[in-house]
């Protein structure tokens, strides 16, 4: 039964689709007694439905999600594919291609933008990273070939399986480590601007041995094959290429991206030539290159300020006339903050990831709301109030760089403004310390 089993999902399904159809309190108290008969199934789910049965087919395939389906009311296959989009990519297998972008592209975006209301172009991004994968030589019966070896040394083997030797052989390879298994699977991404969706175009097994010349290559091919697939004209044009802080992509981003000073005859120039000091430097077509706002920060917060390395270790920074902030000092004040506990701040100030993008994100936040709390009433000591006043200058600092990233209401201009005063705080801090 339902409710003697805490069967909550199902009674929230049961109340949702009731309120949703003005129920009474009664009448709801009605469709809960049949539902506990087993009279009464309410229809209607909500994403976090759709996301768990993908989940459960996609791991334990149509036979489990049945089962779920008639024991717990997940969505159907059948109605799961009706009313979710399931994507197909085409894997590299071996090296990479210009054919497995030429098919990702045609079958993913252009296919799947023909058929929904997106008609209108619109600049588009492509974005790459990594994403976990499980080391392990897949076979592919669709192609009969070897897949989830890296992509760099594969052109060593021959990945179809002819006969029994071509197996022994790929083993061989493994073993000897001219070739390996892929640790990570580089993804490609293309989301149009203004848009929610991604669509991936390449996913290639990585053994993380690529060098900045072998992603100039891919990214060269990507956009290549995007042009020439005639995405550009029924899509939209690259305008920009986002990444992390991976050092290999960085420099590969900007040998390509950053080579070419924005021409005269550009519709930008008008505006952007009269900001001094913003760079101006672009790839072939004006691409320019960006990097995922999240990992500045991490950048910003673990080189410039300090706040995940610096202020974690006794030493700290030195601010306000060698006032020290660091791990203790601000462990001290953040619990000032009504949403935060000691817990909490512990897990703020020592996380099990220093590199926790996140967790760096929330730690700057944490001290841009304590620098702007009012905090004169606390205390009146002179030592307090010397360290408050450090805090606060750390909090200006950490707001001028963050806020024009995740308070998407400002204006262009109010964005320099805060960019602006990031910049001569930094100087006139470095200048005064």
């Amino acid at each position: 039964m339902a409710i003697s089993e805490k069967d909550i999902p199902c009674i929230h399904q049961i109340v949702d689709v009731a309120l949703h159809h003005g129920s009474s309190v009664w009448e709801i108290v009605n469709k809960l007694e049949d539902a506990l008969e087993g009279a009464y199934a309410p229809r209607g789910y909500g994403a976090d439905d759709f996301d768990i049965a993908t989940l459960v087919f996609r791991l334990g395939g149509h036979q489990l999600l049945f089962a779920l389906n008639q024991s717990l009311g997940l969505p159907s296959l059948r109605t799961l594919r009706t009313k979710s989009t399931f994507t197909s990519i085409t894997p590299t297998i071996g090296s990479i291609r210009n054919e497995q972008f030429d098919q990702n592209i045609q079958n993913i975006v252009i296919s799947t933008r023909a058929r929904s209301e997106f008609q209108s172009l619109h600049g588009v991004s492509l974005m790459i990273d990594e994403i976990a994968l499980e080391e392990m030589a897949v076979h592919f019966s669709k192609y009969n070939k070897i897949g989830g070896l890296c992509w760099k040394h594969s052109h060593v083997i021959e990945p179809v399986l002819r006969t029994y030797g071509a197996a022994v052989d790929i083993a061989q390879k493994i073993h000897d480590g001219e070739l390996h298994l892929g640790k990570e699977l580089t993804m490609i991404g293309a989301s149009c601007f203004g848009e929610d969706e991604i669509y991936p175009i390449l996913a290639a097994p990585t053994c993380k041995n690529e060098d900045a010349s072998d992603m100039e290559r891919i990214l060269t091919r990507a956009i290549d094959c995007w042009d020439r697939t005639g995405a550009s004209t029924s899509v939209g044009p690259i305008w920009s290429l986002a990444t992390d802080g991976d050092a290999t992509r960085r420099a590969a981003g900007h040998k390509l991206f950053v080579k070419l000073p924005l021409p005269t005859e550009s519709p930008l120039y008008g505006t952007l030539s009269n900001m001094p000091g913003l760079n101006l430097y672009t790839g072939e077509d004006e691409v320019t290159l960006d990097f995922d706002f999240k990992h500045i920060f991490k950048h910003t917060v673990n080189i410039n300020l300090g706040c995940c390395t610096l202020i974690r270790s006794p030493a700290g920074i030195v601010l306000n006339n060698g006032r020290v902030i660091n791990s203790m000092m601000l462990a001290r004040y953040l619990v000032w903050l009504p949403s935060h506990d000691e817990a909490a701040v512990t897990k703020l100030l020592h996380p099990d990831d220093p590199q926790d993008v996140p967790r760096a994100v929330e730690l700057m936040l944490a001290i841009i709301e304590l620098s702007n709390y009012q905090t004169d009433s606390f205390s009146t000591d002179i030592e307090t109030r010397a360290d408050l006043v450090s805090i606060s200058l750390l909090g200006a600092l950490l707001e001028s760089i963050l806020t024009p990233f995740i308070k998407v209401s400002l204006a262009l201009s109010e964005q320099f403004k805060y960019l602006s005063r990031y910049a001569h705080l930094t100087f006139a801090f470095f200048h005064a310390h």
